[in-house]
């Protein structure tokens, strides 16, 4: 199973449209996983579930069995370079294995963090796309 990289635009495309439909049943069924560690602090894509990549590993399984049913699962880091598609890697590969019907298709955020970051910051939807944030370490 391929690892696709998401565009920053696709994912708040997909994250804003999530947060406006009251219908759950109609929400796109997405979760984005964030492995960064201690850099974790001062900001997040908003209903990321952040899991430092130290601990991905062991917490792989749990990750398989809680989302392998879900359309998509985005990872990221910082910059998405390596700690992201290393994990999202993992993830496709144990998936393939493990859950060979499952249809989950697995992407990393290009650019991670710091490019979510630089595009929606100081953009009037931030409170949709952004939580946690503390300006001191963003600006």
């Amino acid at each position: 199973m391929a690892v696709e990289q998401m565009s920053p635009g696709v994912l708040a495309t997909i994250l804003l449209k999530n947060a406006e439909e009251k219908d759950a049943s109609k929400r796109e069924d997405i979760v984005v996983i964030d492995v960064r560690d201690d850099d974790w602090k001062g900001g997040n894509i908003k209903g990321s579930i952040n899991v430092p990549s130290w601990r991905f590993p062991d917490k792989l399984e749990d990750l398989l069995k809680e989302h392998k049913d879900r359309k998509a699962i985005v990872f990221h880091c910082m910059f998405s370079q390596q700690r992201g598609p290393r994990a999202a890697r993992a993830f496709s590969q144990a998936l393939a294995s493990k859950h060979k019907d499952s249809k989950c298709k697995v992407y990393y955020l290009t650019g991670g963090w710091r490019a979510w970051a630089a595009a929606y910051i100081k953009s009037e939807k931030r409170d949709l796309l952004i939580e946690n944030l503390h300006p001191k370490v963003w600006g």
